[in-house]
């Protein structure tokens, strides 16, 4: 008896005839809506403060490496290809590395600017957070970052 009244319920609804039909020009208008608009994997912020309170927030230091004659290095907004490009390095650029991506391709930076401020890195923080200074962070391809010692 208690499956009865639900099945008799869904017989019901299946028998509506108020069905409006989606215009196929409708269809169309959203297919070259969407091709239109590429996709992008957003932003995603450089954290700080990842190795623990007793660890400056950004505690590894690195230096763009193996660019050609002319090449940069682009700053990108989240750790993917696809993401939107924020600044870029020249090979030499010295830099602050404070996390990577899951894979290991992607390292996440802050990178101060030539007689800048300090980017308020080298400091400890208590919990881990995305980074909000004023020095241009983001994230770079793993392979042009020569991590060091200074």
């Amino acid at each position: 008896m208690r499956t009865l009244i639900p099945v008799l319920c869904l017989f019901l609804a299946a028998c509506n005839n108020n069905v409006t039909p989606i215009a196929a020009d409708n269809d169309q208008a959203v297919v070259n809506n969407e091709a239109a608009r590429p996709l992008s994997p957003g932003e995603r912020p450089v954290r700080i403060g990842e190795s623990g309170p007793s660890f400056a927030a950004c505690a590894t230091r690195g230096m763009v490496v193996d660019l050609s004659d002319g090449e940069t290095l682009p700053v990108r907004a989240a750790p993917f290809e696809e993401a939107e490009q924020k600044g870029s390095l020249a090979s030499g650029q010295r830099l602050f590395v404070c996390t990577r991506s899951m894979n290991q391709r992607w390292l996440g930076v802050v990178v101060p600017a030539e007689g800048g401020p300090d980017c308020g890195v080298t400091q400890r923080v208590d919990s881990p957070r995305a980074y909000a200074g004023a020095c241009l962070s983001g994230w770079v391809s793993n392979s042009y970052v020569r991590l060091t010692g200074n």
